[in-house]
């Protein structure tokens, strides 16, 4: 049984992840409407990471997308606690912006 802590955990990242997916641009949206589909399901059956993979690969796919939608996917992984992921984020994020970017996450 999922603990009251666990739960807020999965609502928390959920959020990152839909906040995310709602950034995706319309172009992304119909150049990855595959990978936004299994988005969809993995999300309905609280499959977070393999959420996250789909949204990803998305992101990758379009290589239109603001960097907002990899902020949040940082978040989604830091939720998670996926650190190789969100370092990798992480670096992508401050060799686009030429600063030091870091992840963090609040009322973790």
């Amino acid at each position: 049984m999922a603990t009251d802590e666990l739960r807020k955990s999965w609502k928390r990242t959920e959020a990152f992840l839909l906040d995310a997916r709602a950034h995706l641009s319309e172009a992304a949206e119909a150049i990855s409407a595959d990978e936004i589909a299994e988005f969809d399901g993995y999300l309905k059956h609280n499959e977070l990471e393999l959420a996250l993979d789909a949204l990803e690969a998305a992101f990758e796919k379009s290589e239109l997308e603001s960097w907002r939608v990899l902020e949040l996917m940082a978040l989604a992984a830091a939720s998670m606690r996926l650190t190789d992921r969100q370092d990798r984020y992480d670096e992508r994020l401050t060799k686009a912006r030429g600063w030091k970017y870091q992840t963090v996450l609040k009322d973790a």
